[in-house]
C-alpha cells in the first residue's frame, strides 16, 4: 500500500504524493476565496472566482474530514473487510458519519454561487477547519501535494481500506450553475474515498432543496433521504402539534370561516421556498390565514433561474427600503398587503407591507421580539415543581437598532422580577449566525436573530424542560414548539409558520408589532473594495464593531462618531465578498447618513 508522503518544499519535485484525480484546475486569474461566515461565494461562470475547482477540493476534504479528525479511532484501526457493521470492534463508532454541504449564494445575483459546509449535527462546518478548507481550496500546486499534507498532518499515515460509513448530503438552490457545482463536488468525494479507500461512503444529491432542510436531515440522522419530503411532513407534524397544544389551552381557536381570514403572500425570490412553502399552507389556512404564492420559480421555468433575487427577495426589500418591483408595479393591488419575503436558500426572512411609496417593515429584531413574548408568556404559565432557573439567551449582533435594545433590556428587567424562575439576558454576538451559535451552550432556550432575517430557537435537551416530570399542557406545549426549531441553522419556513401561530396566541397584529418601539434612524451602506485589499481591514476577534486594523481609522470613526450626540457607527469588513459595510445610527436619518459618509471618505484613504 502506498505511504502518505510530505509535501515538498517550495520548488522541489515530490518524492511521494497522494494520487488523486486533480478535478478542475485553478482558472486564470482566479483571485484567493476566504470562508466567510457562510463558506465560500464567487462568479460561478468566471473568473477571479471560478468555483468549479472550490467546489471539487471542498468535497474531498469533506470526505477525508471524520477520519482526519479521528485517525485513531475512525482510519488508522483494523477493521475486519467483510461482515456487517457490528465487526467494527472500535469505541465511538456507535452511528454512521455523517456531512452535508449546499450549493448556494443565499441572496446574491443569480450569476454568482457559492457553498456551505454542514456538520454532522447540521451545524456550520466547525471554525477551526475552515483554514484546512481554504488552504487546499487556493492551493495552486498540484493538488497531490496538498491532499498528502493534510492526511500526514493529521495522522493518516497509510492509506488502508476502510469500511466506516460515511453519508454526505448534498443540496443546492435554483440557479443554472447549481446542479453541475453539485455533480462537480460529488466527484471531488468519489476521488478523495478512491485515495483513502472509503468502501461505504456515499454521496447523496438531494436536488433542489432548501438549506434548512439539509440541516434538518443531518440534524435528525435521516441520511436515507433522497429529497425534502421527511422534512416538510416532519414540519407539518410539528405544526399540528404545536397547534394541537394551544387550541387545548384555550389561547387559539381553529377558523375554517372565509370571511374571517387574512391574505399573507410570500415573496419566494423565484427560489427554491417557492417549491417547499406552498406545501405547507393547509397549515396556515387551520389558522384563518389565506396564504399567496409570489416569486414562485414554479411559474417561469428555466427563465426563473435567471431571476433569482432580482427586484425581490428578503434582501431586496430590507436593503432598498421598498417592495419587490412586480409588486410595486401593481401596488393598487397590493397596497398594505402583508408578505413574507423569503431570501435564495429560505435561511432568512423579513415581513412587510407597502403602504404610501415605500414599506412597512417587521425585521429580524422584531420577529425575535413575537418570540420572546411567547415564550415569556408559556414559561409564566408553566407550573413545574421545584425552583431550578431556566435560562433563556437573547443573542443578537450590533445591526440591531439602539431603540430595540433598549426595549429588550427594559422587557428583561420586568420579566426577571417577576419570576426568578426565569432568568433572561442579552447578549451581543459577531455577525453570522454560526458565531452566535458558538454561545447556545451557555442557555437552557436560546433566541437568536440578525435583523437581516436570519434567525432561530434552540431549545437544550439538558433544562428543567426536560427534567420536569409534571403534566402541565403549557411544558408540553413548549416541547412542540422546540419541535418545530428541529434545525440548528435556522428556517425561514419553520420560522413564518410559527410567528403566525404566535401572532395569534399573543393577540397581536403586524400593526401592534410595528408599536413595539420607535427605530433611530440609521443607515446601512456598503462600499466596494479591491479584492486584494480585503486583508487591510481587521475587527477584534471578540467584536466585529471594532476595528484592530487599521487603528487609524478606528480612531479616525470613533471621533466622527463622538461629533455627533446620540450616535453609533462602526465599520465590519464582509465575510463573504469583497466590500465593508457601514452601519450609522443618529437622531436623524440626515445625520446618520451624513456620518455613514463622513466614514466612507476615511475608509477609501486607506485603499
Amino acid at each position: 500500500m502506498p505511504n502518505v508522503g510530505s509535501l515538498p518544499a517550495s520548488g522541489a519535485e515530490a518524492e511521494d504524493f497522494i494520487s488523486i484525480r486533480p478535478g478542475p484546475d485553478i482558472p486564470e486569474g482566479y483571485v484567493d476565496l476566504d470562508y466567510g461566515t457562510s463558506g465560500y461565494r464567487g462568479v460561478a461562470d468566471t473568473p477571479p472566482n471560478h468555483l468549479d475547482h472550490v467546489v471539487y477540493r471542498c468535497g474531498a476534504l469533506l470526505a477525508a474530514l471524520p477520519f482526519l479528525r479521528n485517525s485513531k479511532s475512525l482510519y488508522n484501526v483494523k477493521l475486519s473487510l467483510a461482515g456487517p457493521l457490528s465487526s467494527v470492534v472500535v469505541a465511538g463508532i456507535d452511528r454512521v458519519q455523517s456531512a452535508g454541504a449546499v450549493i448556494t449564494a443565499s441572496h446574491n445575483h443569480a450569476t454568482e454561487n457559492g457553498i456551505k459546509l454542514l456538520e454532522a449535527d447540521g451545524n456550520m462546518l466547525e471554525t477551526a477547519w475552515e483554514k484546512e478548507f481554504t488552504a487546499l481550496v487556493n492551493f495552486r500546486g498540484p493538488i497531490s501535494h496538498a491532499v498528502a499534507r493534510v492526511l500526514k498532518k493529521y495522522g493518516v499515515v497509510r492509506v488502508q481500506r476502510n469500511r466506516v460509513p460515511y453519508t454526505i448530503l448534498v443540496g443546492h438552490d435554483t440557479r443554472e450553475s447549481s446542479p453541475k457545482l453539485a455533480a462537480i463536488f460529488k466527484a471531488g468525494v468519489e476521488a478523495m474515498a478512491d485515495v483513502m479507500r472509503l468502501e461505504r461512503i456515499t454521496c447523496v444529491v438531494l436536488g433542489a432543496v432548501t438549506t434548512p432542510t439539509v440541516g434538518f436531515l443531518l440534524n435528525n440522522s435521516l441520511l436515507s433521504a433522497s429529497n425534502d419530503d421527511m422534512y416538510v411532513e416532519a414540519l407539518r407534524r410539528s405544526f399540528h402539534a404545536t397547534l394541537d397544544s394551544l387550541v387545548a389551552l384555550g389561547c387559539i381557536k381553529r377558523s375554517l370561516k372565509t370571511d374571517a381570514h387574512q391574505s399573507l403572500f410570500y415573496d419566494c425570490s423565484y427560489g427554491v421556498g417557492g417549491n417547499v412553502v406552498y406545501k405547507l399552507f393547509e397549515c396556515l389556512r387551520e389558522i384563518a390565514i389565506i396564504p399567496h404564492l409570489c416569486h414562485s420559480p414554479i411559474w417561469l421555468g428555466e427563465q426563473m433561474q435567471h431571476m433569482l433575487n432580482h427586484e425581490c427577495g428578503a434582501n431586496y426589500v430590507l436593503s432598498e427600503q421598498r417592495p419587490p418591483a412586480l409588486v410595486e408595479s401593481r401596488i393598487t393591488v397590493y397596497e398594505d398587503k402583508w408578505f413574507c419575503s423569503f431570501d435564495g436558500d429560505v435561511d432568512r426572512l423579513v415581513y412587510f407591507s407597502p403602504h404610501k411609496g415605500t414599506i412597512r417593515l417587521i425585521d429580524g429584531v422584531r420577529l425575535l421580539l413575537i418570540k420572546m413574548k411567547f415564550l415569556n408568556f408559556a414559561l409564566s404559565n408553566w407550573v413545574r415543581e421545584g425552583d431550578e432557573v431556566l435560562k433563556v439567551g437573547v443573542l443578537l449582533n450590533h445591526y440591531a437598532n439602539g431603540a430595540a435594545l433598549n426595549f429588550i433590556k427594559q422587557l428583561m428587567t420586568e420579566w426577571n422580577e417577576a419570576d426568578p424562575r426565569v432568568h433572561w439576558s442579552m447578549q451581543l454576538c459577531k455577525v453570522g449566525m454560526k458565531n452566535m451559535q458558538a454561545k447556545v451552550p451557555n442557555y437552557h432556550i436560546t433566541i437568536l436573530y440578525e435583523a437581516n432575517g436570519h434567525g432561530n430557537v434552540v431549545f437544550s435537551k439538558d433544562s428543567p424542560l426536560h427534567r420536569d416530570n409534571g403534566d402541565c399542557g403549557y411544558r408540553r406545549l413548549m416541547i412542540n414548539v422546540s419541535a418545530m426549531f428541529n434545525n440548528p441553522i435556522g428556517d425561514a419556513i419553520a420560522n413564518s409558520l410559527f410567528i403566525e401561530l404566535a401572532l395569534r396566541t399573543l393577540e397581536l397584529s403586524y400593526e401592534d408589532v410595528l408599536q413595539f418601539y420607535e427605530e433611530l434612524p440609521y443607515v446601512n451602506v456598503s462600499a466596494r473594495i479591491p479584492s486584494e485589499k480585503r486583508s487591510i481591514f481587521r475587527t477584534k476577534p471578540d467584536d466585529d464593531s471594532v476595528l484592530e486594523e487599521p487603528a487609524e481609522l478606528m480612531r479616525l470613526v470613533t471621533e466622527a462618531v463622538a461629533k455627533v450626540q446620540g450616535a453609533r457607527a462602526f465599520i465590519r469588513p464582509s465575510g463573504t465578498e469583497a466590500l465593508c459595510r457601514i452601519y450609522s445610527e443618529a437622531p436623524s436619518e440626515a445625520q446618520a447618513r451624513a456620518l455613514a459618509n463622513v466614514i466612507v471618505e476615511h475608509m477609501t484613504s486607506f485603499l
